[in-house]
């Protein structure tokens, strides 16, 4: 009798462990992939594998790398889209970035990267951005709509496009025109209803500036090709 009682004890203990070793947010492996990971807590973006910005420690870190000067000025505390780092010219008046991409970091500072993979794939992980600004300050966007020279400082002066090339980690930033604002990015997990972030940032300052340009008009609006209603994010 007591062998045998002692033999349930061990099979309830196991049970019950094995149970709470299931419980939540599982970050350690995804439910199609099994690709195991560090849980992140910063993030550094690259252009060409050599950082932009770093994000560690809840503090931003500018051109970490000392291979980006052109990203940032003196004396602004934050990032700089300016036709030094965008596409602006009379043959390629596109207003972008070249791709840049996101890094996760881990608690221990080192640097890891999730399965490039869309949700259609099977992926669990994915980015998400927020703006402090809205897009415009009207229900209806229209080119017209961002070009009220009253309403410049109140909706944001840049954006992110993600094309199908960048993969879930890539991203251009676009100047629209010249002002300030704020973004965070969200390390997301999961889709619809069960989608919830496993990381926020904090607000990194984004600065468009008023240039000599033959492109950026008396009232600092950048005139590029691209839309300056697009929106890759439904819930701006």
């Amino acid at each position: 009798m007591y062998f045998k009682k002692n033999t349930l004890f061990t099979l309830i203990a196991i049970v019950t462990f094995l149970s709470f070793s299931t419980i939540g947010c599982n970050t350690t492996s995804t439910d199609n992939d099994h690709n195991e990971h560090a849980d992140a807590t910063g993030f550094v973006i690259v252009q060409n594998n050599a950082e932009i910005v770093r994000y560690e420690n809840n503090l931003f870190n500018w051109n970490s790398s000392g291979t980006w000067d052109e990203y940032f000025r003196d004396n602004i505390d934050g990032i700089v889209i300016s036709p030094d780092v965008i596409d602006l010219t009379i043959d390629n008046p596109r207003g972008m970035t070249p791709s840049v991409f996101i890094r996760w970091i881990d608690a221990d500072g080192d640097l890891f990267e999730l399965p490039d993979l869309s949700e259609d794939e099977g992926g669990e992980f994915w980015l998400d951005w927020q703006w402090e600004k809205p897009n415009t300050l009207t229900e209806e966007c229209s080119d017209e709509a961002r070009e009220n020279i009253a309403d410049l400082n109140q909706i944001r002066p840049a954006n992110l496009e993600q094309h199908g090339s960048d993969g879930q980690w890539g991203f251009h930033f676009r100047a629209d025109h010249a002002g300030e604002d704020r973004i965070r990015f969200r390390l997301m997990h999961g889709h619809g209803t069960d989608a919830h972030a496993d990381f926020v940032s904090q607000w990194m300052n984004v600065y468009v500036p008023h240039d000599d340009h033959d492109l950026i008009d008396e009232n600092g609006i950048y005139l590029h090709e691209r839309s300056k209603c697009r929106v890759d994010r439904p819930r701006d």
